[in-house]
């Protein structure tokens, strides 16, 4: 077990190591990627409501998806994390001019304020239809993957 998380470690800081090597450019445009392949995704295309995050520097970039989403009539929900207490609500995004007026945490990423108490939560109601996870990973052999949702999209 102790060899796993060494290795889950290592892979890890070389993941890093190789995102922060990326131009802000190559970023977008792998983002970009990223976003049009979940666009043609059965799953995405199906959904009403989709839960995801926004995006640091050194993710994939969700503002497109965002985007997306209110321009086909999705609901979004985005996470509040109490760093207190490690607990994270999904609250609903009330459309993109909401998502550019929310405050900034201290890690910098916009989410709802914490006394924020207008705003619906996911799981009080219907489920979202998707969760959006969207992960660099890499296969055995050094192919890179994108995982969404449990869904893993070369």
């Amino acid at each position: 077990m102790a060899a796993l998380r060494a290795a889950k470690q290592a892979l890890r800081k070389e993941i890093k190591r190789r995102v922060a090597a990326l131009s802000d450019e190559e970023k977008l445009r792998q983002s970009l990627i990223v976003s049009h392949k979940l666009f043609q995704h059965p799953k995405y295309v199906s959904s009403k409501r989709i839960a995801l995050f926004l995006s640091m520097s050194d993710e994939v970039r969700t503002e497109e998806i965002i985007k997306d989403a209110f321009k086909l009539g999705k609901s979004c929900f985005i996470p509040r994390y109490e760093r207190s207490n490690s607990h994270m609500d999904m609250l609903k995004l009330g459309g993109l001019q909401d998502m550019e007026t929310l405050p900034l945490t201290s890690w910098n990423i916009r989410q709802p304020a914490d006394d924020d108490e207008s705003r619906e939560e996911a799981l009080a109601a219907d489920q979202p239809n998707l969760r959006t996870l969207l992960k660099r990973t890499h296969s055995a052999t050094g192919d890179r993957f994108i995982a969404v949702g449990g869904n893993f999209l070369p």
